[in-house]
């Protein structure tokens, strides 16, 4: 079999012998070597075929590969290479015919919540997405992530992406067959910018608080917006931008709210939709993706919507992702254009909640293509806990959806959960990226460190949300005080459930760089852990604090060596900066009670 499993796949009991040498390939060049046909290979056009579409032979007397065109041939050529290395020089016999089930397949990575990886750790993160039949790919940003020629100033003192990178990076995509389309936020999520003298008069707000959302109605707000699009648009040559414009908190409120009132709010964000939606199509020739929730009761308003423009449905936690199916039997009514967005869900977590993740991605991927999605765009977040965590925890889910975007499988029954596409995920990862060591089993019971824990977050764990507030602070938003969550019971489980599996992935061999990043992150969630406990009120002896300092302590000199290694410096510092504020109100703690001896 191959891994994202096809659509039919009928294995034959002979065998053939492959002739040519194909072992020191990459998939890339691989594709290349044989895309026009050789002495084992036939490649055939067949123009009943769909765009990405192929019908893939093995006989005792050869390969046959038949596409439509380029895509076709390269999709295949992805089946072969895997069944080549898994097989070796004598392949199973075998006809494939296989075809996406999504038209379009995307993974949306965010690099504006601190981590920046380098030009060579995406292309890296390209290839695996390639492998897996990904053909979309977006970098979110916010904030000071890219050199914005508008605004040079801002980033001049760091590095970042810059447009060269990004053309590179384009034409990297478009090598693979990837499009890699820009993702701009043009309206809320603008807090990062919203903060500087020079904007902020743009922002909606109070005065107290700073401004996340853009005023819409501001001549300046578009112009500013425009010079955004101006400094990055150009170096993509993707038909489409995803300009955000998701959880526009402030819209309706502070100096519009009077004007909101009268218009009517949902009519000024489809007035602003509209906006920009004229602008990059006159300007750049571009359609418009935005994220769905700003409309969902907006439905009498979605005729306003840009007739060319794609709706993303996005929805990460388990009622979320039951509300999917209302909002897109909205959507297809509307004959609107939408893709389904599930998450890795690995942010505020450090690890990533497992269950959760593909509970999500196996609905939102049965519900889109039950109701006539024409994606589905893996999210891949860092949020507001400065994105320590690191990129090892999304290869699995990153491997599921794209089994799910390829191909659904079976329709859900009511027990199995599809634990097969699960394990499959798990199995290729630990062949393609591990090794063949069997790490991902063991990942995936880390990542459920949460249901340990006495109450439920929001995208998130109780550990991974709490670090970084205050020791003595015990309440996070509305949810939960931990004065309410009963005694230490709690914690000393997931400390001992997390030492318990980390012992485990520390007694496998494999690669050093990512089995550090595995082990750094554990042991985040114990500190967090012993940290909750006192927060609580958990009584702690002056050792036990100074085993949490020392703990610290090897968490900031690793975090730093293994953040630079794959990502750009900047950032780094707002993380480093929480271990510094709990390292030192631990110290107080120890050092308070030497005082009132």
């Amino acid at each position: 079999m191959i891994f994202p499993q096809a659509q039919k796949y009928i294995q034959a009991d002979e065998k053939y012998k492959v002739t040519g040498d194909y072992e020191k390939d990459s998939l890339l060049s691989f594709y290349h070597r044989i895309k026009d046909g050789n002495e084992e290979i036939t490649v055939s056009v067949n123009p009943l075929l769909g765009k990405e579409e192929y019908i893939l032979s093995i006989t005792p007397d050869g390969i046959k590969i038949s596409a439509s065109c380029d895509e076709g041939i390269y999709r295949a050529a992805t089946s072969l290479f895997q069944i080549i290395k898994r097989q070796g020089k004598e392949l199973q016999c075998a006809v494939i015919e296989d075809k996406p089930q999504f038209e379009r397949r995307g993974y949306m990575l965010d690099i504006s919540r601190c981590r920046m990886p380098k030009l060579s750790e995406l292309e890296k993160m390209i290839d695996f997405l390639s492998a897996l039949k990904y053909n979309e790919f977006q970098l979110y940003m916010e904030g000071d992530c890219f050199k914005y020629s508008a605004y040079p100033k801002y980033t001049e003192s760091f590095d970042c992406l810059s447009a060269e990178d990004i053309k590179e990076l384009d034409a990297y995509c478009r090598e693979r067959f990837i499009d890699l389309v820009p993702n701009q936020n043009s309206l809320g999520h603008l807090a990062p910018w919203l903060k500087y003298d020079e904007f902020k008069s743009l922002g909606l707000s109070d005065g107290k608080d700073m401004a996340d959302t853009i005023n819409p109605l501001l001549p300046e707000s578009l112009e500013f917006v425009k010079n955004l699009y101006s400094s990055l648009l150009p170096h993509f040559k993707s038909e489409y931008v995803n300009n955000g414009l998701d959880e526009a908190f402030g819209l309706g409120k502070f100096q519009i709210e009077e004007y909101c009132k009268e218009h009517g709010k949902d009519i000024v964000f489809m007035e602003w939709l509209n906006k920009l939606n004229n602008h990059v199509k006159e300007t750049y020739g571009k359609k418009v993706m935005f994220w769905s929730d700003m409309i969902y009761k907006s439905e009498k308003l979605y005729d306003m919507i840009p007739k060319d423009s794609v709706v993303l449905e996005w929805g990460y936690e388990l009622i979320q992702s039951q509300l999917m199916t209302e909002h897109c039997i909205a959507f297809k009514n509307a004959n609107l254009n939408y893709y389904v967005c599930p998450s890795c869900n690995t942010h505020k977590s450090f690890t990533g909640r497992a269950d959760v993740t593909s509970f999500n991605i196996r609905t939102a991927a049965e519900i889109g293509a039950k109701y006539g999605a024409r994606g589905l765009l893996m999210t891949d977040w860092g949020c507001n806990e400065a994105h320590p965590h690191f990129g090892v925890w999304s290869l699995v889910p990153a491997a599921l959806a794209g089994q799910y975007a390829w191909n659904i499988g079976a329709e859900q029954d009511g027990e199995s959960f599809k634990a097969d596409f699960i394990r499959n995920a798990e199995s290729y990862v630990d062949e393609v990226v591990f090794g063949g060591v069997k790490v991902s089993r063991l990942m995936y019971r880390m990542a459920n460190y949460y249901l340990l824990e006495p109450e439920r977050v929001h995208v998130g764990t109780m550990c991974g949300e709490l670090f970084q507030f205050p020791i003595s602070q015990t309440k996070y938003a509305h949810l939960y005080d931990l004065k309410d969550c009963g005694d230490a019971f709690y914690f000393n489980n997931v400390t001992e459930y997390v030492k318990k599996v980390l012992a485990d992935i520390e007694k496998l061999e494999f690669n050093e760089q990512l089995k550090r990043e595995i082990i750094l992150n554990s042991r985040m969630v114990i500190l967090s852990s012993e940290i909750c406990k006192i927060r609580i009120g958990e009584p702690v002896t002056n050792n036990e604090i100074d085993e949490l300092v020392s703990l610290t302590d090897w968490i900031y000199d690793e975090y730093y060596e293994l953040w630079c290694r794959r990502n750009f410096e900047k950032g780094v510092e707002e993380f480093m900066g929480y271990l510094k504020d709990r390292k030192k109100e631990l110290t107080a703690l120890k050092n308070e009670r030497k005082t009132k001896k």
